[in-house]
Order: structure tokens, then C-alpha cells, then sequence
């Protein structure tokens, strides 16, 4: 069976207060616009710009509670517009570091805003979004990930910034170094919050939020809100708004499941007998690693 596009499945929204199905395939299904968010008329020409048409299911129920100031917990897939759902509300009322009006030099160091995110993919998936909306807002955006030198990082700190998108380790050393503070940060988004926790970076997570202020608005999103995956840092937002959206699927009666408890030394073997027995001309293999592919 083909996959939808994104704009004509069909998708349950959960909140703390209501269960809505939006069917974004009918006339005659709730589909808000942009504008019926409340977003400002600068962030709706960012929006126009980007080519965005109409908020997406998970974007349609966070916006509105973050644009009150309001924390949230927000659960959906990767690919259903969560970068845009938690930079649009945010930005739209975020305001500016201190500026000298000479020569642009910051007077006030900042950030006002954090986004902390897993990987060095993200978090320059979540600055092209930025920077897409900085143009109509006017709000300067510094990112810092590993993998790359210290020195233009710590630099752009020194010269200041409204929004810093950051990887939890390099985040952290350049805290322990001095050349980051958090203390003005205003608002915290902690995206992929299930995946960081996966990768091991609970301790940097909190240590990371312990250094912002305790009046701060949080947005925490992640791929699912089982109490397993992201239990151990719920408690890092108050009262939020609980937002999750799951696309309504049906599993083909075709599709049978099963599990072989099998050795590793005898894994490829069996897989070879399976495919052999059970498969077709088109079989998809998921490995662990590119290493045992």
C-alpha cells in the first residue's frame, strides 16, 4: 500500500483536554489556518515563505498553547512538522537581545531562547527552519554541535544571540569552558526528547536545564510519551498542555509477526534459511548497524 502524503492522511489529536480526528481529505473536517492560530503577521509571511499551505495535525494543537505561554508535551512522529510546531509559537513572541544601535554590537549576551536536540543533523534541520523565520522576525540564531572546532562556536556565544540550537555534549563543554550562560533563557525546548534519553544524555539534559531559570516556558516533543521513553524528565515541564498525534491506520490481515530466538553466531545462517523458505522477489532486512549489514 503506498504511503499518503503527508497532507491527506488522517490523523487522531490527543490533548489533556479533548480528542479531535482531523481528516485532512474532507471539506467538512476541522482545518484551521495559520492565521486562525494567532501567529503575527510577520511570522505568517515567514510561513508563507517556507511554502507552508496549512498547519499539520501536531502543529494545529501545540501552537495555540505555546502562543499563551504555556508548556507542552507533545508526542508525533518524525516528519509531521514538529520543528516548525514549536519555532513558530515561540519566536512569535520571543523577544530581542539588546542591540547598540551604532554598530549592532550585542549589549546583553543571551540566549533568550534554547532548543537542545541529539544530533548535529537536527539541530541544523531545526537552524534552517530558524533562519527561515528570522528573516521577518529579526532574531539571531548561534548553533553548536560536535564534531567540529571550539573557537567560531565561542566566538558567535561572545558575540550574542536570541536562539541557541545545541547538541547536549557540546552544550555542556562549552558551559563547563565559560562561554555559555543560560540564565536568561526564557523559553527551553527539548526536541527528541525519547531519542536523547535513548543516546545516554539523561545527566547532560538535566544539568543543561538546572542552569536556566525556574520561571522559563518549556516545549518538550518527542516520539512518544510512554512513561518508559521520556517518564524520567516529565517532570521538567508544569502543567503542560499534553498534545499527541497518531495516524489512524488499519494493519493488513496479510502481515503475520513472529520472533526466532536465534544466536549471534547462528543468526546469518537462519536468516539465509528464512529467506529461502519464506521470502519473495521483494524482502526488506533491517540491521542494527551499517557493520552487520
Amino acid at each position: 500500500m503506498p504511503l499518503l502524503p503527508l497532507a491527506a492522511r488522517k490523523w487522531t489529536i490527543l490533548t489533556s483536554t479533548n480528542v479531535t480526528e482531523f481528516d485532512t481529505t474532507s471539506s467538512g473536517a476541522p482545518a484551521p489556518s495559520f492565521a486562525d492560530l494567532g501567529l503575527s503577521e510577520e511570522v505568517l509571511s515567514a510561513v508563507a515563505d517556507m511554502g507552508y499551505t496549512a498547519p499539520t495535525p501536531v502543529q494545529a494543537a501545540s501552537i495555540p498553547h505555546a502562543l499563551d505561554g504555556e508548556d507542552v508535551l507533545a508526542a508525533a512522529q518524525t516528519g509531521t512538522g514538529k520543528t516548525a510546531a514549536f519555532l513558530l509559537p515561540t519566536m512569535n513572541n520571543l523577544p530581542h537581545v539588546p542591540r547598540s544601535r551604532a554598530r549592532g554590537r550585542v549589549a546583553a549576551q543571551g540566549p533568550l531562547m534554547l532548543v537542545v536536540t541529539p544530533t548535529r543533523e537536527l539541530a541544523q534541520q531545526i537552524e534552517e527552519v530558524c533562519r527561515a523565520i528570522a528573516r521577518r522576525t529579526g532574531h539571531t540564531s548561534v548553533t553548536v554541535v560536535g564534531g567540529v572546532s571550539y573557537n567560531p562556536q565561542r566566538d558567535k556565544l561572545k558575540r550574542g544571540c536570541d536562539i541557541l540550537i545545541a547538541t547536549p555534549g557540546r552544550l555542556q563543554d562549552l558551559i563547563d569552558q565559560g562561554a555559555c550562560s543560560l540564565d536568561q533563557v526564557q523559553v527551553l525546548v527539548l526536541d527528541e526528547a525519547d531519542r536523547m534519553l535513548d543516546m545516554g544524555f539523561l545527566p547532560a539534559v538535566r544539568r543543561i536545564v538546572s542552569y536556566t531559570r525556574d520561571d522559563r516556558q518549556t516545549l518538550l516533543f518527542s516520539a512518544t510519551l510512554d512513561e518508559q521513553a521520556v517518564g524520567s524528565i516529565t517532570d521538567l515541564v508544569t502543567d503542560p498542555a499534553r498534545v499527541e498525534i497518531a495516524p489512524v491506520t488499519s494493519t493488513a490481515d496479510t502481515v503475520e509477526q513472529y520472533v526466532l530466538p536465534v544466536s549471534l553466531e547462528s543468526k546469518n545462517a537462519l536468516l539465509a534459511d528464512v529467506l529461502k523458505r519464506e521470502g519473495s522477489n521483494r524482502v526488506i532486512v533491517f540491521c542494527r548497524t551499517k557493520h552487520r549489514a
